[in-house]
């Protein structure tokens, strides 16, 4: 009779411990209640919730970056706009009809389209600035109070964001690429001639900078990243604002031009006068704004070559995103084959433990009842 108690006892605690598996796999949807319930299983959930996980981050970041890219192509769209405008209001201001007062009011609209032309160039979301490259954190371009003058302040390079478990791509366009053009390019062995305020690059995207490093008011080279402690490029002041130096590298030099500066050049000679405010003749003016044309097709020409290259990056990021999309579905489908309890088994099974309780509930009943009798006729 012990032995008939224990044995009953032993089942009713199997029976206990699975109907304990079976509520909680039912009420929480979960097919494992611990990692010891199937080892091999629980690995598998765990690398398929990693990797939902990894791609669900990196999906987010390539949402973000389609956003920014989309603003950003927004942006630019708006600065060739205002350059079109430009091109036309330079066409007028050139035509004999058009009178110096004329031109002043053009002048005055120019530089309204120069200052949104800068607003747009500083826009930024969620606090990262479009066309700062990878110091998305700093104003791509600052103005100088006193002066007027624009010029770039970030890196020139661009962020790259997370599209694969270790791969990345480019996300928008710096202001370099978007603001400046090449106006010079010299091969290794060769000079390059080019203004004091145009930004020096190589063919890897390495800046050059002039520095005065005991500030006697002459420059004493052009050193690579702006930085004293390197060996730099020896220049030549032509005395007229530009510089010559001789390509010493392996990699060619490039001169890169601002728009803004060109904008100023047509500004000042539409007031007929120069870039220090000294007044020049009507036929000096007349040439320089000549000039501005193909400078103001040049800087369009960069504009949409850089719309066309950020076109691209977008539909890049667009496509990763898809395929990541994809995967995600997939893992889906994984983690609910592996993780998710089978809710019609348990059903059964959840049929079958009453049925299994009611029995060896009657078991003990029939055993306790012996156990009686025999207590009353010993």
């Amino acid at each position: 009779m012990v032995s008939s108690i224990s044995t009953i006892k032993y089942n009713l605690s199997l029976l206990n411990q699975r109907n304990e598996k079976v509520t909680y796999q039912m009420s929480s949807g979960d097919a494992l209640q611990y990692g010891s319930d199937n080892s091999q299983q629980y690995n598998q959930i765990l690398s398929i919730n990693n990797n939902v996980n990894s791609y669900s981050s990196i999906l987010e970041r390539i949402q973000l970056s389609t956003a920014y890219n989309t603003t950003s192509d927004s942006a630019v769209a708006s600065m060739k706009t205002k350059m079109e405008s430009v091109e036309s209001l330079v066409k007028k201001a050139i035509t004999d009809t058009t009178s110096s007062d004329s031109k002043v009011t053009i002048a005055d609209e120019i530089e309204s389209y120069k200052n949104a032309i800068y607003s747009l160039a500083n826009s930024n979301t969620s606090g990262q600035y479009l066309f700062s490259g990878n110091s998305s954190s700093t104003q791509a371009f600052q103005k100088d109070a006193t002066t007027g003058k624009i010029t770039y302040i970030a890196t020139n390079d661009n962020k790259s964001v997370n599209v694969e478990t270790g791969s990345y791509t480019t996300q928008g366009v710096n202001g370099i690429d978007l603001l400046y053009y090449t106006n010079n390019t010299a091969q290794a062995g060769e000079d390059l001639t080019f203004d004091e305020n145009e930004i020096i690059l190589d063919k890897d995207g390495n800046q050059y900078k002039l520095l005065d490093n005991d500030n006697d008011g002459s420059y004493d080279g052009l050193y690579l990243d702006g930085d004293s402690s390197n060996t730099p490029l020896t220049v030549t002041d032509n005395g007229d604002g530009s510089f010559t130096v001789n390509n010493s590298g392996t990699t060619a030099l490039q001169s890169k031009h601002s728009i803004f500066d060109d904008l100023d050049k047509i500004i000042n000679a539409l007031k007929q006068q120069d870039s220090s405010g000294n007044t020049i003749t009507e036929d000096e003016a007349t040439t320089l704004l000549s000039d501005a044309l193909s400078t103001v097709t040049n800087a369009y020409d960069t504009m949409n070559i850089t719309h066309a290259k950020l076109g691209t990056r977008t539909a890049s990021i667009e496509n990763y995103e898809d395929i990541v999309q994809t995967k995600l579905s997939n893992f889906d489908i994984l983690q609910e084959n592996y993780s998710a309890a089978d809710v019609t088994a348990l059903a059964i099974e959840s049929q079958s433990l009453e049925s299994t309780y009611t029995a060896l509930y009657s078991t003990i009943n029939k055993v306790n009842n012996l156990s009686l009798v025999k207590y009353l006729n010993s």
